[in-house]
């Protein structure tokens, strides 16, 4: 199931992803566009975004979420 975790105090963001829904390669394309904005590592619950800039942290999970469904429905 997706889930955002807002961490304020750390400026980070983990994301997780439903991999029966959400495709792999998406997914890694969403992580190489979005490093500009964010570093970005993966771990056992899913992503760690953290925002470089200023980057509102209370939308970023959602827009990344948004960004990798684009890239899927647009292959």
């Amino acid at each position: 199931m997706e889930k955002i975790k807002i961490q304020q105090e750390k400026n980070e963001v983990l994301v997780s992803f439903n991999e029966k829904f959400y495709k792999e390669d998406a997914i890694n394309q969403a992580i190489a566009d979005f490093k500009q904005a964010c570093d970005i590592k993966k771990n056992e619950n899913g992503l760690l975004m953290k925002p470089k800039g200023n980057i509102d942290i209370d939308t970023l999970g959602y827009e990344f979420y948004n960004y990798v469904l684009g890239l899927m429905k647009n292959k």
